[in-house]
Parts: C-alpha cells; sequence; structure tokens
C-alpha cells in the first residue's frame, strides 16, 4: 500500500510539473485510492495552483483546475469510506501526539545522507523547482505534525513515505563540486552511525518481561493486555506468554492497527470466574488499571514495560 502510495504522488507531481495533465488525473487518482494520505500532496499542487493563478501563467492555472476537477470526479466514490475511516479513528487511534522531537527525528530519517547533499545545493540555480520540491517534501509532515497536535495524532512515518523521493531529488540535482576527501569523510561517518543503529537496535525488553512472567506465574493466575495507548497482544503470543486484550464490556475497541487480525479469543471483557490473581501487561500508566473486584498487589517494571499484578478483594 505504502510503496504504490509513494509511487502514486511521485507520478502525480511528476505529471503535474510537465503538464501532462492526462497522465496527472489518473497517477493522482491512483494516489489517492491507495491512501488518503495522498490528500497532503494534492494540497501542495493546490497551493502552487494558487502561485500560478494570481503570479503566475493564468492558462497553466485553468488546466491545472480542470485536472483537479476530474481528479474529484474519479475519487467522489471513496469519499463514503474516508468518512467512515475518519469517524473509527475519530473514537480512539494508536497514535500518541507528536513532539518536536519526534518532527525532528523523521525529517533526519528521510534525509539521512542527503542533508550533507543539501548543504552543498546550489539553491541560487532554478529557485523556483527547489522551492516545489521543498514543499511536496516538508508540506506533508508540517501539516500532519501540526494537525496532530489539535486533533487525533495522524503523525506516522509510513504515512508519509511519498516525501522521500523530492529530498532525494534535492540532495542529486543543482550539486556544487565536492572533493573526495570531503565525500569519503561524509560516507565514513554516516556508515559509522547505521552500523551502530543496525547493531543497537531500539527494542522494549519484552523477552525479559516474558522470562519474569513464566517464573512467577502460578497455576490459576491469569494473564491480560491493558488497552492503554498500544496493547501488546502480539509479542505476548509470540514470546509464549498469550494475554488476550482486555475491553471492559459496553466499550468498544479503539481503531487499532491489527484489528483485522485478532480472533475472537484475542478480545475478553470479563475475567473468568475463580481467578484469584490477574497478570497485567502495560506499556501505560499504571493507575489507569482498574479492574472492579480486584486491588493491585505488586508491580515489576521493564522500562516502558510493565507488569501489574492484581488479586481478588476479599
Amino acid at each position: 500500500m505504502y510503496s504504490l502510495l509513494a509511487a502514486g504522488v511521485t507520478a502525480s507531481m511528476y505529471f503535474f510539473i510537465r503538464k501532462k495533465w492526462v497522465g496527472y488525473v489518473l497517477a493522482t487518482a491512483v494516489a489517492l485510492y491507495s491512501h488518503h494520505f495522498a490528500l497532503f500532496a494534492v494540497f501542495i499542487q493546490f497551493l502552487w495552483f494558487v502561485k500560478e493563478y494570481f503570479w503566475g501563467k493564468r492558462k497553466t492555472a485553468i488546466q491545472i483546475f480542470k485536472s483537479f476537477a476530474l481528479v474529484g470526479i474519479l475519487y467522489s466514490p471513496w469519499l463514503i469510506p474516508l468518512y467512515s475511516q475518519t469517524r473509527m479513528v475519530g473514537g480512539g487511534f494508536w497514535l500518541g501526539t507528536p513532539t518536536l522531537k519526534d518532527l525532528g527525528r523523521l525529517l533526519l530519517i528521510y534525509l539521512n545522507v542527503g542533508l550533507f547533499a543539501l548543504i552543498l545545493r546550489r539553491w541560487e540555480k532554478n529557485l523556483g523547482k527547489s522551492l516545489f520540491l521543498v514543499a511536496w517534501f516538508l508540506g506533508p509532515i508540517l501539516l500532519t505534525w501540526g494537525i496532530s497536535q489539535k486533533f487525533q495524532s495522524i503523525f506516522f512515518d509510513r504515512y508519509l513515505l511519498y516525501t522521500i523521493p523530492p529530498a532525494m531529488i534535492l540532495a542529486a540535482s543543482e550539486r556544487r563540486k565536492i572533493s573526495p576527501v570531503a565525500i569519503f569523510i561524509a560516507l565514513v561517518v554516516f556508515f559509522s552511525a547505521d552500523l551502530y543503529y543496525f547493531t543497537h537496535p531500539i527494542k522494549r525488553p519484552f523477552r525479559e518481561l516474558a522470562t519474569y512472567v513464566k517464573e512467577v506465574k502460578k497455576g490459576d493466575d491469569y494473564l491480560i493486555n491493558w488497552n492503554s495507548a498500544a496493547h501488546h497482544l502480539w509479542e505476548a503470543k509470540y514470546y509464549g506468554i498469550p494475554a488476550p486484550l482486555f475491553i471492559p464490556e459496553g466499550t468498544k475497541l479503539p481503531f487499532y492497527v491489527g484489528t483485522a487480525l485478532m480472533t475472537e479469543g484475542d478480545i475478553v471483557s470479563s475475567l473468568p470466574k475463580k481467578v484469584n490473581r490477574v497478570g497485567t501487561i502495560t506499556s501505560g500508566p499504571i493507575e489507569e488499571i482498574v479492574i472492579p473486584g480486584y486491588t493491585k498487589k505488586e508491580e515489576k517494571v521493564f522500562g516502558t514495560l510493565k507488569v501489574v499484578w492484581l488479586v481478588r478483594s476479599r
């Protein structure tokens, strides 16, 4: 899906720049049908349309407007699914509000070694084209980050993969002459950084948590996953401590990634009778764990992961 989105948006931008309107309409429709996030790329094109209409070639702007109308007609059947998905996401989503650190990390990940080339780019040459590429790269990222500050968070790297092509085009074009020594030093630095990240992955200590649970779990203990900002249903299965996702009766499961893969036994709304101790796995605040008829007895913390043991109230 995300590869098709990136290909569709890239083709849409290519035909938009080349003013090949039939190809533009078809490519944009493909991009929009592959993922709703293509709308942010179309918004960048709309801003360019405004620029052309008031300060550029009005004839070109009229052609752009006609193409927008055709894209809208082709996309209109998909508006109902878009509305339905928006309502589901509005009821709860798994993404938290992104910080400035998250924004900076995404920009660095997508630029990577290209950041060095951007510093040495000849920005004064073909400034208009450079600004269009910058808008294509930064626009969707900043828009989704800004929306996520006030509304439901939608800021996620996979949704924004289509911003990588403009970053690479910027890095590869209009370059100043660089000495071989500078290129070698830059490659060594970035290769060392990539090697470090590859050999030191950022991974939650779920193996340690699973080992602990297996050591202290008694025969009649019952394990559950607490429905916080993120659940760990799949990790629990993988490490041999199956723990269904606990959703109290009367509440609905938020729109989580992976919902379609869950079976009926992966979700429970009540605890089995005669269960005296419950082990609750969570990466959220311990304070939010409340199960009627049970009180917190002890807890074990593994970085951002926690296991909270609750016992039946007497």
